[in-house]
């Protein structure tokens, strides 16, 4: 895991110093969106940074444009961090990375109007050097609909409970997400059509492991470990897979294979273009937060 360990440093180090030191326009003392943004994008000493370091781990793979690389990963942690605000609404959740979540610092309001634009600053790259924009459209919708459809599982009748159902949520609240930031990474490489549709796909499954192990964390680690309510009683009424298969052990099982299933599509790549992609995807389902 040394080479994504490199990529991950590189990119928190430098996400985080572009987002302690970023200006919104129009900063004013009559509003506080711009506070709300700035505390989100900086909060609990930034996060991972996974999604950006998957943009600058394509585009050093494939000798892409640094500049547009380095746009699209702020772009791509724009909209992740719109996603945050709006989960942590929709859950009503008091803590995040072990701080207070946006809402609660400020309030609903002010926390839908910081996401709201964040998720505008997010696009910015993509209709800027995206030459195919409905790609980019097709993502971005799904990603409105699993967050759509992660709401109402709440309320699913038991016939609804079902594996495509899970699938459908989490293939737009994470794949499509990561799928945006590999587009991204794609962009400032401009890669042909045949080999950003095996990125994607490799997204898709990536997505659908990631959230597999979010769900496993969830319930196996603490609290004050995830920086995000956990345990016994986290996601309690909610789909996961645990609760769909039925135990931590038998969901392990299945975000091992769906591990698989991505990283069988990067074996077209030469293993130097994408040998990060290979170790996130194994990275994504051993973590331990």
């Amino acid at each position: 895991m040394e080479k994504l360990q490199d990529v991950l440093t590189r990119t928190k180090t430098k996400i985080d110093t572009a987002f302690r030191d970023i200006k919104f326009s129009d900063t004013n003392m009559l509003e506080s969106t711009n506070e709300a943004m700035y505390y989100m994008l900086n909060l609990g000493n930034g996060g991972k940074r996974i999604r950006p370091a998957i943009v600058f781990a394509i585009s050093e793979g494939f000798n892409g444009n640094k500049q547009q690389a380095f746009e699209f990963a702020k772009a791509v942690e724009f909209i992740h961090t719109y996603t945050l605000i709006i989960d942590d609404i929709q859950d009503n959740d008091a803590i995040r990375r072990n701080a207070p979540t946006c809402h609660m610092k400020y309030d609903v309001n002010t926390a839908t109007l910081a996401a709201s634009r964040l998720f505008e600053e997010g696009l910015y790259p993509f209709h800027k050097y995206c030459q195919d924009i409905e790609l980019f459209r097709k993502l971005n919708d799904q990603l409105h609909k699993g967050q759509c459809a992660d709401l109402n599982a709440e309320s699913w009748a038991e016939d609804m409970v079902s594996l495509k159902h899970l699938q459908f949520i989490h293939s737009g609240k994470t794949s499509a997400l990561i799928q945006i930031a590999i587009l991204g990474g794609c962009i400032s490489c401009k890669l042909s059509e045949q080999k950003i549709n095996k990125l994607l796909d490799y997204g898709y499954y990536l997505g659908l492991a990631f959230q597999a192990k979010d769900d496993i964390l969830s319930k196996t680690e603490t609290t004050e470990s995830l920086g995000k309510p956990a345990g016994e009683q986290a996601d309690e009424n909610k789909l996961t897979y645990p609760s769909l298969f039925g135990s931590v052990e038998n969901a392990q099982i299945e975000a091992n294979k769906l591990s698989e299933r991505a990283i069988a599509y990067l074996n077209e790549f030469e293993n130097e273009n994408v040998a990060v992609l290979e170790e996130l995807a194994r990275f994504t389902v051993q973590r331990k937060r």
